[in-house]
């Protein structure tokens, strides 16, 4: 028997949490964000899952995360590369059909030498203005000067990105969505995107012709009350070692926790070389037959000790404990650890086992 930490990744959980994202919508199509590995649930399983379900539209970061998602789904799906080429790319986005997303004006000039001789890119290209992330995005002041230099090839799709979507209650959704429609007047007929997960919940006006989630896919954001979203895993640890700690006695690294009773204590074969965070000392917490079990003392490099005290008749070497999954909720665990969902799943390194199941 592995001692491994492992992850069932629940193909058919992120299958049904991209149609619940989809039943959300008036109109549109859904897309789906498998960069970061799928945020680390695997990329080529995920995507094919969703292809297979009939997702049309992926979207990366990278186009080395492209090529591995063109090689996995053929040659049908639009594979998006949301950080945008370099120069010395043309090649790889031609052979994969990739859609490059034009961010800058220096990745502007790159793509139109591609263009020149009037050879266009064979499923066209993105560009993406900033309305008010501040991050990637060309700058709304370009927009005509923009417009005016595409005449070689439109562009397939506008877009721009959210920065406040989990909040409902920002001013600035709404800003950046009469923004981007502002934007759209330069380039008639092309569609518009605007919406990651967060964006959906907002409600249809946000939506436009494609919306782009990511962490909804797999279990984790904040959804309304009245939609449910499934665990995209299941993270589980073994139990190496159970024993019984008298009062007064300290756990772990720094001795950080000191036992006020006798506290039965069980030793979790899983540590922050695994991913999971050293944030989460004495705030985090497993499950053992759906009972919460604290984790007490540092989260150390590959171990992590909890107190199965309530679960003691459960508590036993190779009896796996739940970190993450239908008892311990993804986003309640983050924010215990001071972190977001998103860091807790693409952290978990190739240490934790991927089990797929449909």
């Amino acid at each position: 028997m592995s001692l491994r930490p492992r992850a069932h990744i629940h193909l058919s959980n992120i299958v049904d949490n991209w149609r619940t994202v989809g039943n959300a919508q008036m109109a549109g199509s859904t897309a789906a964000v498998i960069k970061a590995d799928a945020y680390g649930h695997g990329l080529p399983q995920v995507a094919e899952a969703l292809h297979d379900a009939g997702c049309d539209h992926f979207f990366v970061a990278h186009s080395h995360e492209a090529e591995v998602a063109r090689a996995t789904l053929g040659s049908h799906p639009n594979i998006y590369v949301l950080n945008g080429p370099s120069p010395d790319e043309e090649a790889l986005y031609r052979e994969n059909a990739l859609i490059p997303v034009i961010n800058s004006s220096f990745q502007f000039r790159t793509m139109a030498d591609w263009l020149v001789d009037g050879v266009k890119m064979p499923r066209g290209y993105v560009l993406h203005f900033d309305t008010g992330m501040n991050r990637l995005g060309l700058p709304e002041k370009d927009v005509f000067e923009v417009a005016e230099a595409v005449e070689a090839q439109s562009p397939s799709l506008i877009m721009s990105h959210l920065a406040c979507s989990e909040d409902e209650d920002s001013l600035l959704n709404a800003q950046q969505n009469e923004a981007l429609k502002k934007l759209a007047s330069a380039f008639p007929h092309v569609p518009l995107s605007l919406s990651n997960s967060g964006g959906v919940w907002l409600g249809v006006d946000y939506h436009h012709i494609l919306t782009r989630p990511g962490i909804a896919l797999y279990g984790g954001g904040t959804p309304p009350k009245d939609v449910t979203l499934k665990p995209g895993m299941t993270l589980e640890a073994p139990i190496l070692q159970v024993r019984q700690i008298e009062a007064g006695e300290t756990v772990g690294y720094g001795a950080t926790w000191r036992a006020a009773e006798p506290t039965l204590i069980a030793t979790l074969a899983i540590g922050y070389g695994d991913g999971f965070p050293r944030s989460a000392s004495n705030k985090g917490f497993a499950t053992l037959g759906g009972n919460r079990c604290p984790i007490i003392g540092r989260v150390s490099m590959d171990l992590i000790t909890i107190d199965v005290t309530d679960a003691a008749e459960l508590a036993r070497p190779g009896v796996y404990a739940q970190l993450i999954g239908p008892d311990a909720g993804l986003e309640e665990q983050a924010a215990l650890a001071g972190t977001i969902g998103y860091e807790l799943t693409t952290g978990l390194t190739p240490r934790v086992k991927r089990i797929y199941e449909s």
